[in-house]
């Protein structure tokens, strides 16, 4: 491994090393143009290729550069986790655009490319001990973070899991069902990273536990504070937690029982109306320049924080007080403006920050891996090019309707139902 420089940004160490499948990329625009779903196509490819090329060549350790808040004797050990986060948390987000079919267009050859890329990664990282790569899932107890956003990521790509071989798909559950016995937290918004994990393993017939499950569906309601925010454990914390990991994850988890004619499922509607006033609250946080309302720890997952709209779109569930057009023209100033600034890149890897190299925004337990939680703002990409989410006529985000256009556009109400 030739590093080229190692270098103190205090507070957070950097070390920069030879990127292998990073030249080239960032000028990239897959679907040639500057139409919302092509910007959202750039952001994608230029987060996902460095990931997921190297993995599928067994290069991500050497290449990646790290960033995080230890001092250097930690980074080996971190290097391996971060590996896992950077996996992991990239999946979650691409996951349903990779689900889509496989055509003649630019964009499906795009799409062949990277699932190829991708069944080549998860190959390396769960069976390939002779790989730089491989990941050994009982290493650390913030393993079950990462492997909750694998699971996560087979819940969103069903077809994709389907064409695995059968001892790949049993060598992903078996793996990562080792993270089960680390998981000692359950008073804040881990308790979802178990069960998410036990909903898509039973979903996809590799295992039928609901612990876990059963378990965050009561600590959540728990937590439920009205409007459609929860604590993060007994305490509100303003951050976006709600959406990094709450809303989305409680909802897909129940959305499981549901189809598995589990008493648990009936509580789908209910939980799904708490998350659509959520994606309400979060598209006014939106300003009309792509900046946006940034707040408590984790802001240098950047536009991830907005994944409760962005499930939403994909899963055709967003209110009828935010319009597809609307939630899309919301998203893809936040993605542009993300793309507008080179320095959110050092050397084609993201950079700890949320505008830009701004690293001491990263948190104590942020590493270069777990920056790719942003890709969870791309997941309305799995809706196909055709879907009225891309091609209804834009429609303002909230903020510029008011501040800009002057439109009355009435009240917005809290919404406090019943305990779900």
């Amino acid at each position: 491994m030739a590093i080229q420089a190692v270098y103190w940004l205090v507070p957070i160490l950097v070390i920069s090393i030879s990127p292998s499948w990073t030249t080239g990329i960032l000028a990239m625009d897959p679907a040639g143009g500057d139409d919302p779903r092509s910007i959202h196509l750039q952001a994608l490819d230029k987060m996902s290729r460095p990931v997921l090329g190297n993995l599928s060549q067994c290069t991500l350790n050497s290449s990646m550069i790290f960033q995080a808040r230890v001092h250097p004797p930690s980074c080996s050990a971190l290097r391996t986790y971060s590996i896992a986060a950077a996996f992991g948390r990239l999946l979650a987000g691409i996951a349903p655009w990779l689900d889509l079919p496989i055509d003649e267009t630019d964009e499906g050859r795009m799409r062949a490319e990277y699932v190829n890329m991708t069944m080549k990664a998860f190959y390396n990282v769960f069976m390939n001990e002779s790989c730089a790569d491989y990941v050994n899932w009982s290493a650390c107890s913030g393993q079950i973070v990462e492997a909750a956003f694998l699971g996560h990521s087979l819940l969103r790509m069903p077809s994709v899991v389907a064409k695995m071989p059968a001892e790949l798909k049993q060598a992903i559950a078996t793996n990562l069902q080792l993270t089960f016995h680390l998981h000692e937290v359950t008073g804040n918004n881990w308790c979802n990273f178990p069960s998410i994990l036990q909903a898509a393993l039973w979903y996809h017939n590799l295992s039928n536990s609901t612990n876990y499950i059963y378990g965050a569906i009561k600590l959540q309601e728990s937590w439920y504070k009205g409007d459609g925010a929860y604590g993060d454990g007994a305490h509100f914390h303003w951050d976006h937690y709600n959406s990094y990991v709450m809303h989305p994850m409680l909802v897909d988890a129940v959305a499981v029982c549901a189809m598995k004619n589990d008493s648990m499922g009936a509580k789908h509607a209910c939980l799904l109306k708490r998350m659509q006033r959520w994606a309400v609250v979060q598209e006014r946080m939106i300003h009309p320049d792509g900046s946006y309302f940034t707040v408590g720890r984790s802001e240098h997952y950047r536009f991830g924080a907005f994944q409760a709209i962005s499930q939403l779109a994909l899963q055709g569930k967003l209110p009828s007080n935010l319009p597809k057009a609307q939630a899309r023209t919301a998203l893809t100033a936040v993605i542009s403006r993300f793309l507008s600034n080179p320095d959110n890149f050092i050397d084609g890897w993201l950079s700890a920050g949320v505008n830009g190299h701004q690293p001491g925004m990263m948190d104590s337990y942020g590493d270069t891996g777990a920056l790719y939680l942003a890709s969870l703002g791309l997941l309305q990409l799995g809706l196909p090019a055709s879907d009225p989410f891309w091609t209804d006529p834009a429609i303002s985000c909230t903020q510029a309707q008011i501040w800009q256009e002057g439109k009355d556009i009435g009240l917005d109400e809290a919404q406090d139902g019943p305990a779900c």
